[in-house]
Order: C-alpha cells, then sequence, then structure tokens
C-alpha cells in the first residue's frame, strides 16, 4: 500500500517531485520544457528512500532557476539542472507559479533535511542496539502506561523491518 503524499510539486520543466514519509520520486515526462533540458531518453520515475539519501543540495527560485539535489552512495550529479538526482523548479516571474514555488520549496527542503535526519539517527540507534532491545525498551514503557498500544505495535514494526 502506497503511504501518503506529503508534497507533489510540479517544478514546471518536465520533472515532478513527489514526497513521501519515506522516499521522494522524480518523475520525468516527455512533454514540456523536459526535451529542452534534454531529459527526453529518461522518461520515468525514479524513487530513492531517504534513509540512503546523505546529503541534500538547495536553492530557491528567485531571478533564475532553483534546484533541490540530492546525494546518495553511488549516485553522480553532472548538474543541479538536468542531473537525474536533480529537481529543478521554475517558472516566470510575478506568477501565482513562481511565487507559490519560492514559498512552498524551503519548506520542502526543510522537511526532506528532517527525514534524512531522521533515518540517519534511526539507523544510529540502531547500530547500537538490537531490534529485541528497542523492543523490549518500548514494551516496558506500553506496560507503564506511557505509549499505547497502537504506538507500540507501529514501533516493533519498524524495528523488526
Amino acid at each position: 500500500m502506497e503511504k501518503e503524499v506529503i508534497y507533489e510539486i510540479d517544478g514546471n520543466m518536465g520533472k515532478t517531485l513527489t514526497i513521501y514519509e519515506d522516499k521522494y520520486m522524480i518523475s520525468i515526462s516527455n512533454k514540456g520544457k523536459a526535451v529542452l533540458w534534454g531529459q527526453g531518453a529518461l522518461n520515468g520515475t525514479k524513487t530513492v528512500y531517504f534513509k540512503d539519501v546523505s546529503s541534500v543540495q538547495f536553492k530557491n527560485v528567485g531571478m533564475t532557476t532553483g534546484y533541490l539535489t540530492f546525494e546518495y552512495a553511488g549516485s553522480r550529479s553532472i548538474s543541479n539542472f538536468n542531473g537525474e538526482n536533480s529537481f529543478p523548479f521554475s517558472a516566470t516571474i510575478g506568477t501565482a507559479k513562481h511565487k507559490k514555488l519560492k514559498e512552498l520549496m524551503p519548506t520542502v527542503y526543510e522537511y526532506v533535511k528532517e527525514r534524512i535526519e531522521y533515518y540517519k539517527n534511526a539507523n544510529d540507534i540502531r547500530g547500537n542496539y538490537s531490534a529485541a532491545d528497542e523492543i523490549k525498551k518500548f514494551k516496558e514503557l506500553l506496560d507503564e502506561g506511557i505509549i499505547s498500544q497502537e504506538e507500540f505495535d507501529r514501533k516493533k514494526a519498524e524495528l523488526l523491518k
């Protein structure tokens, strides 16, 4: 079952960025400006999980095109504007779309950074403790009434992934 979409942004350059709680997807279509940016041959969708992302670069739209570029082990950045790990976004200055992108994209960037940090910390915790140790800790919290059965079940499922 697909998780809830947190953000879905049309970059107005042939790419769409869809962000979920645990991953992002960059979709490229042969329509519009994708062909102008040399991306026509790359039609499709690329999915990357935040747990695999090591860094993200951001430049907001202004007088020039903005971008959100993701890095992870094995990735290769050719350009912040037309690489497969980049989401360029732009709109005509003065339009409602330009204003919306300028206001929205810093929020998207902050959300992405939070998700990367969340998974980085989750990996650090798992590296120091076994899943059984963590489940035992959450079971104690459940028994003490600090967390609900639903919260316990969710954490247990996460730890057993």
